[in-house]
């Protein structure tokens, strides 16, 4: 088996990932930038910046939350991970879902046992964590519906 070169990483990062980012970006009307591949920033982080700088048993990304504090308003919290989740189960609960997962699941059509459905539905009411599940089975049941799938 070869072994990978630094060409080949180059390669690799300059014409596939990128590529691949800049076209699902540009389909989603998005501007992304990919400013810590520049070759200069590279050079910088890993031929003059020290490890103690980068990363610690407790703490990341140490040089640019610095920065961050310089350049950012107090309040700014560098510590959280911010994802992009949606309020799925508040809204399967007693939001717009509910009445999507109603109607597509309970319907006479619907692929799926109807006993079952319900018992998740009062489930989630009751708390448990049926949500993505019922999204899940939701989206299966408009595709196959969508399709005539059997």
């Amino acid at each position: 088996m070869r072994r990978a070169t630094k060409s080949d990483f180059n390669n690799f990062l300059a014409e596939d990932i990128l590529v691949k980012i800049d076209r699902c970006s540009m389909l989603n009307s998005l501007e992304i930038r990919a400013p810590f591949l520049d070759k200069n920033v590279i050079n910088f982080a890993f031929g003059r910046v020290p490890s103690s700088l980068k990363v610690t048993l407790n703490d990341r990304k140490i040089l640019l939350k610095q920065l961050g504090r310089r350049l950012l308003p107090e309040k700014f919290d560098f510590d959280r991970k911010q994802g992009f989740s949606i309020p799925l189960e508040s809204w399967m609960r007693n939001g717009p879902w509910r009445d999507v997962v109603h109607d597509t699941l309970l319907s006479q059509h619907c692929f799926f046992d109807k006993e079952i459905i319900k018992n998740m539905l009062s489930g989630l009411d009751s708390g448990r964590g049926n949500s993505e599940r019922l999204f899940c089975l939701v989206l299966f049941e408009l595709w196959r519906s969508e399709y005539n799938v059997t």
